[in-house]
């Protein structure tokens, strides 16, 4: 059994949901902000994912696999984040860095 811990996907999921997101971030009351930064963020991330199959290959490539690894990153922006929460003993640089998300 592994972990497949994958970075932002480019799919259809997104873009399927008709968010408006104006009339999200005016409903928000004191947490507008926030949820414009979460957009902004998001949005960026996604401009730069990998397409479905480019995160599907290391799935496919455990299902052949000898012995299979206890994690696998899908992309080389997951094996950071993955790499920066193995050594955050204590999880702080982890909210830091995620909290910054939300400024």
């Amino acid at each position: 059994m592994s972990l497949v811990e994958p970075g932002a996907v480019a799919s259809e999921f997104v873009t399927s949901q008709n968010l408006d997101i104006p009339a999200l971030v005016a409903a928000s009351g004191p947490y507008a902000p926030a949820l414009e930064a979460y957009v902004a963020r998001t949005l960026k991330s996604l401009a730069g994912a990998q397409t479905a199959a480019e995160a599907a290959a290391p799935v496919v490539a455990l299902l052949d696999a000898e012995r299979m690894p206890l994690r696998v990153q899908t992309s080389d922006w997951a094996r950071e984040f993955v790499a920066a929460k193995l050594a955050d003993g204590d999880g702080s640089a982890v909210l830091e860095l995620t909290g910054g998300w939300l400024r």
